[in-house]
């Protein structure tokens, strides 16, 4: 639905509508949030995301979107990024992130995230989490507003591609899904080696694995739950890993130890 037309500009009450959601507490309240950048916002209509609304200084640019599209003017697309050069270009987005139900799939993979407070960092396991193949990313108490600008733009188009769940009780959340048969794995750099995964592999069951917060790491209340720690190996000296680069190397070696595991059965 292409409707660029000349009276199709941004008036004052709707801007100061769209300024709210620049606040955690207006994209609550409004149910919806803004992403920014061209590419983001491509890959929200590749992904049929639930884009209401294109917010551009270059309508032209948005012929055939399926999604109404608002001329704005380069001040006004200042007000409502959060970068220092914005492209000009950005949506509004229904927020539709629940709470999340078990994945039905028989070996499924869910990412749990315990006090990552950096949006960035969040937005980084997020992306990770969709190029290595895990079903979901469940973002606990504690841990940056998915929503975030920075927590979108960190996780690029694999914000779509993901399911992102909220939890407002990560250790009732964590203990259903034990429940229901999954292995809770815990990033921890005492933990074991990463590679002895590979000897006493439980990636045969679903799995959830928990990253905690960049200083603390993960809280000692979900210690109860945890059947596995495991750690990064890394050089002597070095204090630790980043947690969205340790999130990364872990879930790349989950996958290759699965698609393993999957060769050897299917050759059975």
């Amino acid at each position: 639905m292409d409707t660029d037309r000349p009276g199709d500009r941004l008036s004052r009450a709707r801007l100061r509508q769209l300024q709210r959601l620049t606040s955690a507490k207006g994209r609550r309240e409004a149910g919806q949030l803004l992403i920014d950048g061209e590419k983001l916002v491509r890959d929200a209509l590749a992904a049929s995301a639930p884009v209401t609304e294109i917010l551009s200084v270059d309508p032209a640019l948005w012929r055939g979107a399926p999604v109404a599209v608002t001329r704005i003017s380069e001040a006004d697309a200042e007000r409502l990024s959060d970068t220092r050069t914005p492209q000009g270009h950005l949506a509004v987005v229904r927020d539709e992130l629940s709470p999340l139900a078990v994945p039905q799939a028989a070996r499924w993979q869910v990412v749990a995230l315990d006090g990552v407070q950096d949006a960035g960092n969040v937005g980084g396991i997020i992306r990770s989490a969709a190029a290595f193949g895990v079903d979901a990313v469940l973002v606990g108490p504690g841990s940056a507003n998915p929503t975030h600008p920075r927590t979108t733009r960190a996780a690029t188009g694999a914000w779509f591609r993901v399911r992102i769940a909220r939890s407002n009780d990560l250790y009732a959340d964590l203990q259903q899904m034990r429940d229901a048969g999954a292995a809770i794995i815990a990033a921890d750099s005492d933990g074991s080696p990463l590679d002895d995964l590979a000897d006493n592999s439980p990636l045969t069951c679903p799995v959830v694995w928990v990253f905690g917060s960049e200083g603390a790491g993960v809280s000692a209340a979900l210690s109860p739950l945890i059947n596995q720690r495991v750690a990064v190996p890394i050089a002597e000296g070095v204090d630790s890993l980043n947690v969205n680069v340790a999130a990364g190397i872990i879930l790349h070696h989950s996958q290759r130890l699965r698609r393993s595991a999957e060769i050897e059965g299917s050759s059975e």
